[in-house]
């Protein structure tokens, strides 16, 4: 017998059981076999949980491993110089010109976020530094105007694409930087190695930081919390680069790959990391003071060998054998002038890497990239309508007339080349030239008649290449200079076709003057009329009435008189070359300004070329320019404008018709003539407008003209969201921003200051002149 206690009770004899021997024996037995039942049971879970903890503790030693080989790569140099010959071997370009890197993002891509970045504007405040050579005493500026740069181009990001709540967010990142002020709070964080060694060093670059953790509190910035890393160098091109494209250096694209691979590691390591989306990969910018690309690192470092002393050599058999590296071409980001050019390629592809670096921190955007570039397609859309919608009402509702109009065009007969003979050819000139053509010398008198009056002019010189224009001074006010241009006889108009251009220049301009003259419309900027006549010839006229003519070759010619005289800016570009930035800002200004003068009455110019623009000086030996030529101007809608291949609108050349901006587009043209940009001598205008489409398209235009001028590019953005719309252009918005370019005294009134003081007595053909 056994007395049995049952535990949790106080000890008390009563309470104790006395047991036989033998129950006890077949209790245990009994209990024995529940417990190797149980045992049974849980055999497979505690394999399970075995295996678990085996993996567990192979990841352990696997992070432990990492951590060490983190720990090592800390020599930049010595992996460059591991990794080189494979750089090497992938930076010797193809027949066609292209390296074997592949490019990050593709063209259509790029695309897609310009169209979705139409409206947004970046304002980047600190301007990159403009030298001819790169000084160590430049190293602090160049490093904030990058950090001006990521930090406008994040922020104007995080705004359009994710923060779209009514109360905006505070942007969940923050720029830093090796010079970075240590005033900022956040500016004075030092970046540590991935392993938190103890020692942190200096930033090696500048970086957008997410606000994770202990970075956004004052702690230490570890690679986790590094959303995109930029190597700043003196040169990011290579001696290798051929071609079209040029690629970086192979010492850039090592030291991006040695700082992509720290970010990788880093997150690998993180417990509260900052990248929750396609942490396998790492985006690398670099630029210098003009340039720029990036590099993508996308790769598993779990397939890391660590277990090495020579971390450099497994690092650089990771990059050949696991990783993905892509690189982009070396693009211009800064012009000239140390300006951003944010829609051009360079700041493109650094804009869609920060993008997708967001999109690694933050998730996707709220406002998806593909829906904000159809935006574009229908406001495109909707200009479109508008336009047919406008035509519409022009035309009329009756499609019939459209029809009759087309039908008339098709049945137009079409040009035949009609051969001749050279010498024929010479004959026939040789006869016709003293009969049309009026060469006048030095010295020579023209007196101008009408009905009411009689004027006198004393002719000094040819004015530029046409025959038919010279200066002149009248005998009633002697040293005011002015212009008198000679029509064609009329007799002459219909086999000759220079002397149709006259009649243009004479006949049509006069009209046109006299409208603005008679509206009201005086302007520094545009041609003033003095007088219009019929030329006297000397001896005697056996004309039978005032309007009838004699046989004398001069007798009823028409004569206009115009004031100022000047230069064309056609022969002042042959003789000096490219405009000067004040000088171009100073031509668009004074173009502008005599456009807006002009469309206050309906009236377009038609014609603007260098040869259409002249420079003049002014009172205070400073030259101002004037828009002449005016006639080819559209007063209404069965006008037709000239066409000229190289400085027409497309909407001239296409539809043979002008749209409000279409006297603006001609003038970018202008501009982009006088600054630098070649257009070509066009044989058909086919090739004229698919030049106008290639330059529009990539930015050509733009391009050149910020490599000028901030202003000029602007306006030259604004005109090409005008092109081909019924949208009116505005000029005063334009007028106050290159005049506050020029340091233009708004206060002057342009009218009082610039209108001319020349006075003509009217006439039959002239307007009655203004007191």
């Amino acid at each position: 017998m056994r007395r049995i206690w049952f535990p949790g009770s106080s000890f008390d004899v009563k309470r104790c059981l006395v047991v036989p021997e033998d129950e006890i024996r077949s209790g245990a037995l009994l209990m024995l076999k529940g417990r190797r039942a149980k045992s049974g049971e849980g055999s497979s879970s505690r394999s399970e949980r075995w295996k678990e903890k085996g993996e567990e503790s192979f990841r352990r030693s696997g992070l432990e491993g990492l951590k060490d080989f983190s720990r090592k790569l800390v020599n930049v140099d010595a992996f460059v110089l591991e990794i080189q010959e494979w750089i090497e071997e992938r930076l010797h370009t193809s027949p066609y010109g292209k390296t074997q890197f592949r490019s990050p993002f593709q063209v259509d891509q790029l695309r897609t976020l310009d169209y979705a970045l139409v409206s947004v504007s970046f304002q980047q405040l600190l301007r990159m530094p403009v030298s001819q050579s790169y000084t160590p005493s430049l190293e602090p500026a160049v490093y904030l105007a990058v950090e001006d740069f990521m930090h406008t181009a994040t922020q104007r990001l995080w705004e359009t694409f994710w923060d779209a709540s009514e109360e905006p967010e505070p942007m969940p990142f923050y720029i830093m930087g090796p010079h970075t002020s240590a005033s900022d709070s956040l500016s004075a964080l030092v970046l540590d190695k991935a392993s938190s060694r103890g020692s942190g060093e200096t930033l090696p670059g500048a970086a957008i930081i997410a606000k994770n953790g202990s970075s956004g509190d004052g702690g230490h910035v570890l690679w986790d919390h590094v959303a995109v890393f930029v190597e700043v160098r003196e040169d990011v091109t290579g001696a290798m680069s051929k071609g079209s494209q040029s690629a970086p250096s192979l010492e850039v694209i090592g030291r991006a790959l040695f700082h992509g691979l720290l970010m990788l590691t880093s997150r690998s390591l993180s417990k509260k990391p900052s990248i929750r989306y396609n942490a396998d990969t790492a985006y690398v910018l670099f630029v210098n003071s003009r340039q720029g690309g990036v590099v993508r690192l996308k790769g598993d470092v779990s397939k890391l060998e660590t277990n090495t002393n020579n971390v450099y050599v497994r690092a650089a058999k990771w990059i050949k054998e696991h990783a993905e590296v892509t690189v982009c071409p070396v693009e211009q980001v800064w012009n000239r002038f140390g300006n951003s050019n944010w829609g051009d390629m360079g700041a493109m592809q650094l804009l869609l890497a920060i993008f997708h670096s967001i999109e690694q921190c933050r998730g996707p955007p709220r406002n998806p990239l593909a829906e904000m570039a159809a935006l574009h397609n229908e406001r495109v859309q909707h200009r479109l309508l508008e336009r047919e919608n406008l035509e519409l009402q022009e035309l009329g509702e009756t499609g019939s007339s459209q029809r009759s109009n087309s039908l008339r065009r098709s049945s137009r007969p079409e040009i035949l080349e009609i051969e001749e003979e050279e010498e024929d050819i010479e004959i026939e000139d040789s006869r016709r030239a003293p009969d049309h053509v009026m060469k006048l010398e030095p010295g020579t008198i023209l007196w101008l008649e009408d009905a009411h009056w009689q004027r006198g002019f004393q002719i000094q010189e040819q004015l530029g290449r046409r025959n038919s224009v010279y200066s002149a001074i009248s005998l009633d006010e002697v040293g005011k200079p002015l212009a008198v241009h000679i029509g064609a006889h009329p007799s002459q108009l219909e086999p000759s076709w220079e002397d149709m251009s006259t009649w243009y220049q004479v006949q049509r301009q006069t009209r046109v003057l006299n409208i603005m003259k008679q509206r009201g419309v005086f302007s520094k900027y545009l041609t003033q009329i003095i007088a219009s006549g019929r030329l006297m010839h000397p001896g005697p006229c056996s004309k039978k009435s005032p309007a009838s003519r004699c046989d004398h070759p001069w007798c009823g010619t028409p004569v206009l008189v115009t004031a100022p005289i000047g230069e064309t800016v056609d022969l002042v570009v042959e003789r000096e070359g490219v405009f000067p930035v004040e000088e171009a800002l100073r031509i668009c200004h004074d173009c502008l300004s005599a456009l807006r003068s002009a469309s206050s009455i309906g009236i377009q110019h038609g014609d603007i070329t260098p040869d259409h623009v002249i420079r003049v000086t002014g009172s205070d030996d400073e030259y101002y320019y004037v828009l002449s030529d005016w006639g080819h101007a559209v007063l209404e809608e069965r006008d037709s404008p000239a066409l000229s291949p190289q400085f027409s609108s497309t909407a001239a050349l296409q539809d043979g018709k002008l749209y409000p901006a279409s006297d603006t587009e001609s003038l970018v043209y202008l501009l982009y003539y006088i600054c630098g940009g070649i257009i070509p001598e066009f044989d058909s205008m086919e090739a004229a407008l698919q030049w106008r489409d290639r330059v529009w398209a990539r930015r050509i235009i733009q391009q050149q003209l910020g490599e000028v001028s901030a202003v000029l590019k602007a306006f030259a953005d604004y005109v090409d969201t005008l092109c081909g719309t019924p949208y009116p252009v505005d000029y005063d918005i334009w007028l106050h921003r290159l005049a506050r370019a020029l340091s233009i005294d708004p206060s002057k009134n342009e009218l009082s200051s610039g209108r001319l003081e020349f006075m003509a007595e009217s006439s039959g053909t002239s307007a009655p002149s203004v007191s």
